[in-house]
């Protein structure tokens, strides 16, 4: 379900800031920065949940470790 979710987040990021660059050349940066805002934000979404994904993953992996011993 995560991956699918990021897939989506990154994806609308990658939008936005296509439709803002296009946006910025017909009416120019004033117009579009809400745009580029709103790409910003879904790629620091984007990062914080593959960080906290691979945070996880990696305390699983010392769990296991521990475990085995």
């Amino acid at each position: 379900m995560g991956t699918r979710t990021d897939t989506v987040i990154f994806s609308l990021c990658v939008v936005l800031f296509i439709i803002g660059v296009h946006q910025t050349m017909v009416y120019g940066i004033g117009y579009s920065y809400f745009i580029f805002m709103l790409s910003i934000g879904l790629l620091f979404l984007y990062r914080y949940r593959k960080a906290k994904a691979a945070e996880e993953k990696k305390n699983e992996q010392q769990a296991k470790r521990k475990n085995k011993r």
